[in-house]
């Protein structure tokens, strides 16, 4: 096998004081170590499957002159953690190629371990292999360990866990729940405390980025105090916890992640209540309980498939996204467990496609005969109240209700629909205010379910054009099923070997009309492109490259700069929080005018763009983001430049260039094929989430295309 491959990872570009920034690390590729084991050595090669993001990767940024806990990072290295790996060859008797693993690996393709005796084996890989950085390996025996070893529960006694929601604080709830414990929980948005009370199963749970008083909350939650404190959070939420425990209370100290990133810690004061209350505060770290670790492992199995336990993960996709993915732990963007899919390798996917054809056949046959009677529930995001100012995800709520009949009545022309993807985008916060004068779109109903557009299979069809199974991409609910009553709207989906998520539908048909029939660009000219990481300013960039053109693109953060410029291709790019002058930075970067603006942003921007535009220059209005959360748009003065300059700015509406989709569908999907287009989304997991990435939009925390993965199937 003495072959060698490429080998993508992730190193430290430099040690970390203050906030961890996304360009903090570098995606690089080097070449792969040889795959073959050298003859003698007792090392494995492995290919990681996925790579776990924890809060103490951190501490291993910044240098410490005393060494600390665990080894820091060296710049220019690999980062490390822990992963789930297929062994590719191996000089250990105990590993042989095709094994399954999890430990301490890199972050990258491909990694070399010395030391194999650090490996666990999976042995339950019928569950999902991504447990394995999770629920099923350090943050799950990070719980238990914590919580039993440590904590030493009765039943009873009353629990509470910060950072609730996150990789460890969720299955330390469910345990103490298994145990017969109270437990309340605290979370840094709506939608994760409502995870907390309705899947994970707490008694109570509180936003505590809402509470102006943790101390009163923590006395409202438990009048009584509390027996036990699961502490990852530290600082004044530590401070908050000390007056309400309970006499002979445990405070078993897991981390601290609000600290991780401050130059000087915040100060606690009620340190004194371990004296009065006789308290216990432990620190401890998973290392020094891996001895009981298949012991948990056979135990958190078997809740698992009983369904006592639950486990909530957030996945990204590819390396290239890691840095995103780890910032995301310090942000509160995070829901559940935060990791990365290295690979798209999934060996049990191919176990379950590799069943037998009359097996999958009586399978089907069996759905298709209970569909007619079976009762569904359907969870939807509804419009709670018209919106002023900032959109927030209290504006929305997620419900529950009963789906749609899943079988067409007879005829009936509509289709029923599984929802696959949905999509965010920034004009449906227009649709959540109310308008006396109709809007152009019309404004979305209180107490409705929110619509856009989505990837779907059709589960029955009473038209002619489809059938079950179909899959389409269109305007659907932000719900689990929908029935389509006009499904003319709906496109086919001619290539299903492309990710489907990339038919979250309007923002490529939306570059592509907007700068090819809109701006009609030639071949020379110079394109300036706003929020040109989004999630069609990235499209538009790479188009005005295909044509000839030399780009520059604004986005909000330089992590978004640099992959502008390294992975879309763009000539130039800025970070627009960065520059004090918006005009000076546009002429600094096109000295002989912009010949095309595609306007994604409006405001300061556009008054900036203005004076800078080319005599017969040309404006394609797609969107302004920046003004849809004001109760009063921004003032533009620069508009008499349209007079003396002879400019063209249009704006348009992707709905009247569908008759063009099919044709842009070909060359799009040629594009990607040859590689001179990518495309990168930021995809949450679950309608729960919907909500939260919405609000992203406005933020500048999302990368690239926004979406919400509804069901992977």
């Amino acid at each position: 096998m003495a072959a060698t491959a490429s080998n993508k990872r992730v190193i430290l570009k430099r040690y970390v004081t203050g906030f961890l920034l996304e360009d903090d690390m570098e995606v690089v590729t080097a070449e792969a170590p040889p795959l073959d084991v050298p003859e003698g050595s007792k090392a494995v090669v492995v290919k990681n499957l996925y790579v776990s993001c924890d809060p103490y990767m951190r501490n291993r940024m910044t240098h410490h002159e005393v060494p600390s806990y665990v080894p820091d990072f060296v710049p220019g290295e690999v980062l490390a953690n822990f992963g789930v790996m297929k062994v590719i060859s191996s000089g250990h008797p105990d590993f042989k190629a095709g094994d399954l693993v999890w430990g301490i690996t890199g972050w990258e393709e491909y990694t070399v371990i010395n030391n194999p005796e650090s490996l666990f084996r999976i042995n339950h890989p019928k569950l999902p292999l991504s447990y394995y950085t999770g629920i099923l390996g350090m943050p799950g025996l990070t719980a238990y360990a914590g919580f039993f070893e440590v904590s030493k529960p009765k039943k009873g006694e009353y629990v509470f866990i910060s950072a609730a929601s996150g990789a460890v604080g969720q299955i330390v709830g469910q345990l103490a729940k298994i145990t017969g414990c109270y437990v309340v929980g605290s979370a840094g948005s709506d939608e994760k405390v409502s995870l907390l009370k309705t899947k994970f199963g707490f008694n109570d749970a509180f936003n505590y980025k809402k509470e102006p008083d943790l101390e009163t909350v923590l006395r409202r939650c438990f009048p009584e105090g509390i027996d036990i404190y699961f502490e990852n959070v530290g600082g004044v939420m530590l401070d908050a916890v000390l007056p309400n425990m309970r006499l002979g209370g445990r405070i078993t100290a897991c981390g601290m992640i609000s600290q991780y990133n401050l130059e000087r810690p915040e100060g606690v004061q009620n340190l004194f209540y371990i004296v009065t209350k006789r308290l216990r505060m432990e620190g401890f770290l998973v290392f020094d309980f891996y001895d009981k670790y298949y012991k948990f492992e056979e135990e958190m199995a078997r809740y698992l498939k009983e369904g006592k336990v639950a486990y909530v993960e957030d996945i990204i996709e590819g390396l290239d996204a890691a840095p995103t993915a780890l910032i995301r732990l310090f942000t509160g963007h995070n829901v559940g467990k935060q990791l990365v899919a290295v690979t798209q390798e999934r060996p049990i996917v191919a176990r379950l496609l590799g069943r037998p054809s009359q097996f999958i056949q009586r399978r089907k046959a069996r759905t298709r005969a209970a569909m007619a009677t079976t009762v569904v529930s359907n969870k939807r995001v509804i419009l709670k109240r018209y919106v002023t100012g900032l959109l927030s995800e209290d504006d929305m709520e997620v419900v529950m209700a009963e789906a749609p009949s899943l079988a067409v009545p007879a005829g009936s022309k509509a289709v029923v629909v599984k929802n696959l993807y949905i999509s965010c985008d920034p004009y449906m916060r227009n649709r959540m205010t109310h308008h006396e004068e109709p809007n152009y779109v019309p404004d979305f109903v209180l107490g409705e379910v929110l619509v856009n557009f989505g990837v779907m299979k059709v589960i029955s069809s009473g038209h002619l054009d489809f059938k079950a199974g179909d899959l389409v991409w269109g305007i659907t609910g932000w719900e689990e099923y929908t029935v389509i009553n006009n499904p003319e709207t709906l496109f086919k989906i001619n290539h299903p070997e492309l990710p489907l998520s990339y038919y979250t539908g309007m923002p490529g048909l939306t570059a592509y009309s907007g700068f090819f029939e809109v701006s009609k660009p030639k071949k020379g000219e110079y394109v300036f492109i706003s929020s040109a990481f989004g999630a069609v300013g990235q499209i538009v960039g790479q188009l005005a490259k295909i044509t000839g053109c030399y780009v520059v693109g604004s986005a909000g953060s330089d992590e978004k700069v640099n992959l502008l410029k390294t992975k879309f291709g763009f000539d130039d790019a800025f970070n627009y929080k960065k520059e004090l002058d918006l005009e000076a930075a546009l002429r600094r970067c096109f000295p002989d005018g912009i010949d095309i603006y595609f306007e994604n942003v409006g405001g300061a921007t556009l008054d900036a763009v203005l004076p800078n535009m080319r005599a017969g220059g040309r404006i394609a209005v797609c969107g302004m983001i920046s003004q849809y959360n004001l109760e009063q748009p921004e003032g533009v003065y620069n508009l008499s430049c349209i007079l003396t300059k002879r400019l063209r700015m249009q704006g348009f509406l992707v709905f009247d260039y569908y008759d063009k989709y099919y044709r842009f569908e070909e060359q799009i999907v040629e594009y990607l094929k040859e590689g001179k287009v990518t495309y990168i989304e930021d995809v949450v997991e679950g309608l729960d989430a919907a909500p939260a990435a919405l609000v992203k939009l406005f933020t500048s925390s999302s990368i690239g295309k926004q979406l919400v993965a509804v069901a992977r199937e």
